[in-house]
């Protein structure tokens, strides 16, 4: 019986343990930094908060309000789940950043529409997401390994 016992909580533990929520990134992500998300839709970076003024009274005048997520968020009710690896800024700005959906970053390289975008890496699973043309600092193209 004692063995039984044993034998059913590691199986309960390694279920739970293997159960967890991974992020699909790429081999080479390299990000140390959260990810920004400007008025709810719109991927960002450090650089564009930068650009938005010379000084904090600039910057202030341009924002309406900024949120932080540090913790891990669940799949199942997070849309931008996987950019959680290094926490989430959310901003709101008055204005509304340049910025290309998906598809038309896609379209713009020559590439299927619904080829898939990592940002830092990090793959963005939901197509509602656009991504700002500033602070876009690297472009690269991953091909798949046949």
């Amino acid at each position: 019986m004692h063995k039984f016992i044993t034998y059913l909580l590691i199986s309960f533990i390694s279920l739970s343990v293997f159960s967890q929520d991974k992020y699909f990134k790429l081999p080479q992500a390299k990000t140390q930094k959260p990810t920004y998300i400007f008025n709810k839709t719109i991927i960002g970076s450090e650089l564009l908060m930068k650009r938005l003024g010379s000084s904090k009274e600039e910057i202030l005048k341009k924002v309406n309000k900024i949120s932080v997520i540090k913790d891990k968020q669940s799949r199942e009710f997070s849309d931008y789940y996987n950019l959680t690896g290094q926490g989430v800024l959310f901003v709101d700005l008055n204005e509304k950043p340049i910025s290309k959906s998906q598809s038309e970053l896609n379209d713009f390289f020559g590439l299927n529409k619904q080829n898939e975008i990592y940002i830092d890496g990090y793959l963005l699973e939901s197509k509602k997401y656009r991504i700002s043309l500033i602070g876009v600092t690297e472009i690269e193209i991953v091909e798949p390994i046949t």
